[in-house]
């Protein structure tokens, strides 16, 4: 395997979201961009969070079921949060202090990351500045073009 790193895989977007987003919105971008997480910045930048696509459906849809097993029968009361949760905001359900790489990360550790971890997408910092993210497709499309490359 070639000696490739997380910055010649990484997407050089910066798409984030702020603590301020509404959940509502958020969506919508997961949506649009076919992502299933965004990084949260505060305003110089700095990864603060990550909100997933999990985030957001466990926001939505809360279980019909509480923790003991038993049934929820009060379904309306259900509804009403189905309702808020979509003007509620990101601080409300993003995962603080996320898991971050840099971009000096070899592609063998970035992927025992990702798979010890159960990481879909990683935000990509330098000196915890966001510069981009990393994702599985991304490893297995850099993985699978090293061993043609190598076949």
């Amino acid at each position: 395997m070639p000696d490739r790193h997380v910055r010649d895989i990484m997407t050089r977007d910066l798409t984030a979201l702020s603590r301020d987003t509404a959940l509502r919105e958020a969506a919508r971008l997961f949506s649009m961009l076919r992502v299933t997480g965004l990084p949260v910045v505060d305003e110089h930048f700095k990864v603060i969070g990550f909100l997933s696509e999990a985030d957001i459906i466990s926001a939505v849809a809360p279980r019909s079921r509480d923790r003991s097993g038993i049934f929820v029968m009060d379904f309306g009361e259900i509804a009403r949060k189905m309702g808020a949760a979509g003007e509620a905001r990101v601080a409300d359900y993003m995962t603080e202090h996320a898991l971050t790489v840099t971009e000096d990360v070899d592609l063998l550790g970035l992927s025992e990351t990702m798979l010890t971890e159960g990481i879909k997408v990683l935000p990509v910092v330098r000196d915890g500045m966001l510069i981009g993210t990393v994702n599985r497709a991304d490893v297995c499309r850099a993985l699978m073009e090293d061993r043609w490359e190598s076949s």
